[in-house]
């Protein structure tokens, strides 16, 4: 029986003519554009947060057939684009970004990464970054956009031209409250999570048993061990909380009517969920791990220095509840300073040639 792997790579392997065609015609639509931007819509979490800070975003699945490679680096020859950019690595990026250089010495290529080294353990994603440090290393591609700020300071020390650029989240509409601090029924969401190591779920959720017995955990996914291990700790769980995936639009109102948000994990790069439920109007407690909010006001309420420990998270927690008006007031003249940094690390990035 041909396992799941082995059958994905075959499928993308025929890579339909008709998505071929697709990609060609929105290349053809951005002619002469100072850039385009390519993302595999498979990384939910990094198309999010490329279509916030980019325009000219063109979906792009991973590439095995030789055909589809030439036929859109042919289309970006003729369309006189001037710039491409990979949000990401994945499987015939780096045969593409080969292609439209032997095409056109002239071209700008450049790649973005959005993880860590701490991510080494998860499949392929050493050998992706390894791809593109290779890339810039033959003078395809110009520089890296590293989405970690640490990663971006660590690569421009080793040699490479490379940036920080970051993250930011401008399509939602913050909304006002939905609750006040009196409110005694405590609803907490966790999502974007699983059962992934770094995703530190289970201290988490650990730290909501301590917090309230009243509390509900709403969660996506919420796998069979996380309903297990909530039913062990007597936390009661949504009936909305499921094991599929639901779209942004969803999630983002699932969050807003939360009375708290937790995306404490153990590594990151610049996440979106906190920014993503910030905006809805809820406060989201994150790990020490990326830039966001420090050294400022918001970092004594939002920020866990030490991700594993279930009392420290429980009572940033509690601060959340009790602190809720004066997080969301500090969160917003926070996001106006920080739009302004974010707006113009893109744009060093986009010029860097």
């Amino acid at each position: 029986m041909m396992n799941r792997h082995v059958k994905k790579v075959f499928t993308i392997f025929k890579y339909p003519k008709k998505d071929v065609k697709r990609v060609c015609e929105e290349i053809e639509k951005y002619k002469k554009s100072s850039y385009i931007v390519f993302y595999n819509p498979e990384c939910v979490g990094i198309t999010n947060a490329t279509q916030e800070i980019l325009k000219n975003t063109i979906s792009l699945n991973e590439l095995f057939n030789e055909k589809a490679i030439e036929d859109i680096s042919q289309a970006i020859v003729e369309n006189n684009i001037k710039q491409v950019i990979f949000a990401t690595q994945a499987h015939g990026y780096k045969t593409l970004s080969e292609k439209i250089k032997e095409k056109n010495q002239n071209m700008i290529i450049k790649f973005m990464w959005h993880g860590s080294h701490s991510l080494f353990v998860n499949r392929d994603e050493e050998h992706f970054l390894e791809s593109i440090l290779d890339l810039e290393k033959r003078g395809i591609v110009t520089s890296i956009g590293f989405l970690k700020e640490s990663m971006a300071k660590f690569y421009s020390l080793k040699g490479y031209r490379s940036c920080f650029v970051m993250n930011t989240v401008n399509s939602i509409k913050s909304k006002k409250m939905r609750k006040g601090k009196n409110d005694k029924s405590i609803r907490v969401g966790i999502y974007s999570s699983g059962d992934r190591w770094e995703k530190n779920t289970y201290n988490q959720l650990s730290a909501c048993s301590i917090v309230s017995p009243d509390l509900i955990v709403d969660s996506v996914p919420a796998t069979p061990l996380f309903k297990s291990y909530c039913k062990l700790m007597n936390i009661k769980c949504s009936e909305e909380s499921n094991t599929g995936s639901v779209l942004r639009e969803e999630l983002i109102e699932r969050m807003s009517k939360n009375t708290v948000n937790l995306y404490v994990t153990f590594t990151e790069c610049a996440p979106m969920v906190p920014l993503e439920s910030l905006e809805s109007g809820v406060p989201c407690i994150v790990g020490d791990n990326n830039h966001y909010f420090t050294d400022t006001e918001l970092e004594k309420y939002l920020v866990v220095k030490s991700e594993d420990s279930i009392d420290e998270i429980a009572e940033k927690m509690k601060l959340c509840i009790e602190h809720r008006d004066e997080i969301l007031k500090l969160y917003k003249e926070w996001k106006k300073e920080y739009d302004v940094k974010s707006k113009k690390s893109v744009e060093e990035f986009l010029k860097m040639k």
